[in-house]
């Protein structure tokens, strides 16, 4: 509730005194950016305007790209992994050659 946003907390433990180190906004995806801004709306501890103003409009466009659906990819089979070149998800054949 102090901060009003999510935290990435660090901490340490040191003879079983807890010791709070640092805390910042934690990093999160478009998806969870979009959610946590309702959330916190949801809760009274931030307006609608701030909540519109915590989502970048970067991550409002990648949540416009289509996407597979979460219990289709644990059904499927992995067979390779990369870095995407933009956000979404495509289907069809893989050509290997010109």
């Amino acid at each position: 509730q102090h901060y009003r946003d999510m935290q990435d907390m660090e901490f340490t433990i040191e003879n079983g005194n807890l010791f709070m180190l640092q805390t910042r906004n934690g990093k999160r995806t478009a998806a969870t950016a979009l959610k946590i801004a309702v959330d916190l709306v949801d809760e009274g501890m931030i307006t609608e305007d701030e909540a519109v103003l915590r989502v970048e409009p970067k991550q409002l466009d990648s949540l416009l790209h289509p996407q597979f659906k979460a219990d289709e990819m644990k059904k499927a089979e992995c067979i390779g992994k990369g870095l995407a070149a933009s956000p979404g998800a495509a289907c069809r054949k893989v050509v290997f050659t010109a």
